[in-house]
């Protein structure tokens, strides 16, 4: 979901949505060069409010968080002063402030001091009655926060998984678009060792992405737009979680079969093979070409069954890059259409080892078979 992060200010007499600031001004309260309310270039983009003759009393949070880093890199944008001076990052060294510990001794202080600046997330801001400011944006139109210019600040942003989905959407285009929007994250581990609770974890993503779109927008942030749900889905570890005719096993349980004696296939490109890859593993690459899915077609594909061994109960590890790379399984499902009765899928492959610091090997002098 996303939302605006929002100056929130308290000047007697002036109301949520008057003061109009841009970035520079902005950027050079936060800095201490602007310190009065009446400074000329707060009067520049305010000629008709009656500003005061008052200290600016700046204040800013301490803990790491969110808002800070989006408040950060807007102002980077818009300021060369502030990117080279303070920089972009959850927590930062203030020029200039009062310190506080958290958004909410952040609302605390802003409504029981009179002239002062902070921000805040526009929920909180709203609920707790707190007076947010209108922001120029790269149209140099002044908008307000709300559920509307935060959703013209990320309706043309380009979505990758391969960085997961990870994008500063600040100072975006658009005439209506909120210079300070942000989206909020739920980081999970690629790997798991108990199913279960992968299943039960991702199924509660799914019914949030399905189904929380009212609840979300009720609360004042904007629900991730239904086009893109696929492309999250699809990042996620998204091969099934168990393979008919094989058994799924761990990183310990692949020690220990290793040690026991049975082959291990890395079935990736001779490239990440040969980059890192678990010790004593040998290198079978499958080269597919066809869908990543159950039904996938193994002829359209190429994995040279020859290389394994011609007894078919010697016991198989197959391992590729975790749920999200295919290889390993469709490989598996392979080798056990050719009739081999012992295969094992490793589904967290190289992450999960490696994230249990069990050794591996790099360079193309390691088995090929």
């Amino acid at each position: 979901m996303f939302t605006a992060i929002t100056p929130v200010i308290n000047v007697p007499s002036i109301l949520e949505g008057q003061l109009n600031l841009d970035g520079k001004t902005l950027g050079d309260i936060f800095l201490g060069k602007i310190t009065k309310w009446n400074d000329p270039a707060i009067v520049a983009t305010n000629p008709n409010l009656n500003l005061p003759n008052e200290k600016i009393l700046v204040a800013h949070r301490t803990a790491e968080g969110g808002g800070t880093f989006t408040l950060s890199s807007y102002l980077a944008k818009v300021s060369p002063e502030w990117k080279s001076g303070i920089g972009v990052s959850v927590t930062l060294n203030w020029p200039v402030g009062t310190a506080v510990e958290n958004l909410y001794a952040m609302g605390d202080y802003i409504k029981k001091t009179p002239y002062s600046i902070g921000y805040s997330e526009i929920a909180y801001a709203r609920k707790n009655k707190l007076v947010y400011v209108r922001l120029q944006n790269s149209k140099n139109a002044f908008v307000s926060p709300h559920t509307g210019s935060v959703e013209d600040a990320v309706q043309n942003v380009h979505w990758k998984s391969d960085n997961g989905f990870c994008e500063e959407l600040t100072d975006e285009p658009g005439a209506g678009s909120w210079p300070m929007a942000t989206a909020s994250y739920i980081v999970i581990k690629k790997t798991s060792d108990n199913i279960e609770h992968r299943q039960a974890l991702l199924k509660f993503l799914g019914w949030g992405l399905r189904l929380g779109d009212m609840d979300v927008t009720s609360l004042d942030f904007m629900p991730i737009n239904r086009s893109i749900l696929p492309q999250i889905r699809n990042s996620w570890n998204d091969t099934p979680l168990s393979l008919e005719g094989a058994v799924v096993v761990s990183a310990t349980q692949v020690r220990n079969l290793k040690e026991s004696g049975v082959m291990v296939i890395d079935s990736r490109i001779a490239a990440e093979y040969d980059e890192a890859h678990i010790a004593k593993a040998y290198s079978v690459s499958y080269a597919e070409k066809s869908v990543k899915a159950v039904n996938f077609n193994p002829l359209q594909d190429h994995f040279d069954l020859a290389k394994l061994p011609s007894d078919k109960n010697t016991g198989i590890i197959f391992y590729c890059n975790a749920g999200a790379c295919w290889k390993g399984y469709k490989a598996a499902v392979v080798a056990i259409k050719a009739g081999y009765k012992k295969v094992y899928w490793f589904r967290g492959g190289l992450p999960e080892w490696q994230e249990k610091g069990y050794p591996t090997e790099s360079g193309s002098s390691a088995s090929k078979l």
